[in-house]
């Protein structure tokens, strides 16, 4: 995926704080929000045939090495989170093309050192774990961060699109990175005796041939040949935009990026970490589906077809959007906690009826999630002299949520498993997701008392 992965609850994919004047939806958004609601259905196809092809032991086994290859990546890789992507990305914007064309240059060079570093890291790590999970081969972890090394080059591409204002080309080449890798994974369960090798294979196919395509529509946009260096101050602040967030990056992994399936791993089999990974992953696209649909489609067609809609001030945007996610958020996670056994016995049969359990309470802390992406956005973009304070405020009380989910985490799998991970990763998620709902408001009121 070109651009990198998206993590944290942090995908509200507009800024409801600023949204003051006339927002309609023409032709090329609806384009581009089919395209991208199709990406998805694409992605999700690919997980589906992946399951129904290894069975709940070596699917369990592909998702353990899968995530081990990526979790680390926006900590290594520069401008692999969504924060440092976004900044590196304002910042490309305001030079000219000649800079922005050396700015790629210094990035893509300084991206080939994170991937030696991840290198070495990978290589210790696979053989480390071998005397530490059970059924676990440093093969399957080599292959799986091969398959991730394009996405830390793809990441400079995406920004420099970004910085271009071609999300156009971005969702086009995220389409196509999908496409191709569902018409590879489907041609590896032909292959006999080593399927998951030959899905890892495919991601790693799939994703070089989309960074050749996004480096290709780089060079088209920028004169490459006349790039100018960054200045040493601009070089400065690029660093300081790559690496800033590495401990909110974290605190984000440990919270809400299934760290507990390192612990779940040295207990249980694979087939239960196949089982509970899977359910976290639904669970997380979940949390970002209702905000999803509020910010591309439905509070678009609000303010056309509703002119008199609007936000008094920010605090009124806060609440009154936060209501609106959770109309949308409640709903959705409740049907799909009634119908998960018939979903899964539909999509991937009796084999995978196990996932449901954690995947229920895992869809309970998704309404808290996709509530707290409205503060997060918040957060994120407002300017206020108190906002410091309370994001280190949020530091440290997201650090002793992340403590607490440890040592609540390690008896409960002990004695539970996967229901004692969920349980687990369920109750952090809720707490994590209800200090940043209370410190978005504690902001907004200061600013509106101020004001």
């Amino acid at each position: 995926m070109v651009g990198g992965r998206d993590t944290s609850l942090a995908q509200l994919r507009t800024n409801v704080a600023s949204q003051t004047s006339t927002v309609s939806l023409p032709y090329a958004r609806i384009w581009q929000n089919v395209i991208l609601t199709g990406s998805t259905a694409v992605n999700i196809i690919v997980y589906l045939v992946i399951a129904r092809a290894l069975g709940p032991y070596l699917f369990g086994s592909y998702l353990f090495a899968q995530w081990l290859a990526t979790v680390t990546v926006p900590a290594i890789g520069a401008g692999m989170s969504t924060l440092s992507s976004r900044q590196i990305a304002a910042t490309q914007s305001r030079e000219s093309p000649r800079l922005m064309a050396g700015i790629f240059y210094f990035l893509w060079y300084r991206q080939h050192r994170s991937i030696l570093l991840y290198c070495l890291i990978y290589v210790g790590l696979s053989l480390a774990l071998t005397h530490v999970f059970h059924d676990f081969t440093p093969g399957l972890l080599l292959l799986s961060s091969l398959a991730t090394l394009p996405l830390l080059l793809s990441s400079v591409a995406g920004i420099t699109l970004r910085s271009l204002r071609r999300s156009d080309l971005l969702t086009m080449l995220h389409l196509f990175g999908n496409l191709l890798t569902l018409l590879l994974i489907i041609i590896s369960t032909q292959v006999n005796g080593r399927p998951v090798e030959a899905f890892i294979l495919a991601f790693a196919l799939a994703n070089t041939i989309t960074l050749v395509l996004a480096v290709i529509c780089v060079m088209h946009l920028l004169p490459m040949d006349q790039a100018l260096a960054p200045g040493i101050f601009l070089r400065e602040r690029l660093a300081r935009n790559m690496y800033q967030s590495r401990f909110h990056f974290a605190l984000d992994a440990i919270i809400w990026q299934r760290s507990e399936l390192l612990l779940l791993a040295c207990w249980y089999r694979p087939e239960q970490l196949g089982f509970y990974a899977l359910g976290s992953i639904i669970s997380t696209r979940i949390i970002g589906l209702a905000p999803s649909l509020f910010s591309q489609w439905l509070f678009p067609l609000f303010v056309r077809y509703l002119p008199r809609h609007r936000y008094l001030n920010q605090y009124d945007a806060f609440v009154r959007t936060s209501c609106y996610i959770i109309f949308l958020a409640v709903p959705i996670c409740t049907i799909l906690i009634l119908l998960s056994p018939t979903i899964v016995i539909t999509c991937l049969g009796n084999s995978y009826l196990p996932l449901v359990k954690p995947l229920r309470i895992l869809l309970i802390a998704a309404v808290f999630g996709s509530i707290a992406t409205v503060g997060l956005t918040h957060m994120t973009t407002h300017e206020h002299y108190d906002l410091r304070h309370l994001q280190q405020m949020q530091r440290e009380l997201n650090m002793g949520v992340a403590t607490f989910k440890i040592l609540l985490a390690i008896p409960l799998i002990i004695f539970f498993g996967m229901t004692g991970a969920a349980f687990a990763s369920a109750l952090a998620q809720i707490v994590s997701a209800l200090i940043s709902i209370l410190l978005c408001k504690k902001l907004l009121l200061r600013h509106n008392t101020l004001l």
